[in-house]
């Protein structure tokens, strides 16, 4: 009973944020201010992909994962429309953190997978961990570097300093290691079985078995 309400509160949230960044979409359109609407719509569209992969490829994300998915990119997309990135001191930090969590709790999937389902492949716990620092850390330092980019090309200001660059990336160094302990744990904990089970892992591959076999006889 508690696990459903839970799990009906998430989806309430979860579309009352994907609501929110399609009205940012339209209000930017209807007042002239298209800054941040083509961010808007891609926003939307990814906060869809879950359902995508649901759908095409019988992948089954943890419910928590879609929350975490769309509440990154609704917190990016309504802090910037609103101003809350110059008005709130602390709106970058935060954004930082929760797009860097989720970016690690990705990779965990991924390599968490591999490790368990793929018979030539066994990576020591230790290793797992600091993949996920390491593979949160890159993707923040790749993320810098676009919005280096987008000020030296347009003529933005995504990155104040130096100094401002740096504390962002100790943010996503803070959301990666948050990860890789909740990862590290789960993995001692968890059977595979129960990972199995949540990612729908089974189906999956089969649902992707027979893509490529099509792929293949369409040559």
């Amino acid at each position: 009973m508690g696990g459903d309400f839970l799990e009906e509160k998430l989806k309430l949230a979860s579309r009352g944020m994907q609501a929110s960044m399609l009205a940012v979409a339209v209000a930017g359109m209807i007042s002239g201010n298209f800054t941040w609407v083509p961010a808007a719509l891609i926003a939307l569209f990814m906060s869809a992909t879950p359902s995508i992969l649901r759908r095409d490829l019988k992948i089954l994300l943890p419910l928590e994962l879609n929350f975490m998915i769309v509440l990154a990119l609704f917190l990016h997309v309504v802090g910037g429309f609103s101003g809350f990135y110059d008005r709130v001191a602390w709106w970058d930090h935060l954004t930082h953190v929760t797009s860097a969590s989720l970016i690690a709790v990705l990779g965990l999937v991924v390599v968490v997978s591999l490790d368990k389902y793929t018979d030539r492949i066994e990576l020591p716990r230790a290793f797992l961990a600091l993949f996920i620092v390491m593979f949160t850390m890159a993707v923040g330092v790749f993320w810098e570097l676009m919005e280096y980019a987008s000020d030296q090309l347009t003529g933005s200001f995504l990155q104040y300093s130096l100094d401002d660059t740096m504390v962002d990336l100790f943010f996503d160094a803070f959301g990666g290691l948050i990860v890789a302990a909740a990862g590290d744990y789960y993995i001692k904990h968890a059977s595979e079985e129960r990972f199995a089970d949540v990612l729908d892992v089974g189906e999956t591959s089969e649902r992707i078995r027979e893509i490529i076999s099509k792929n293949r006889g369409r040559k």
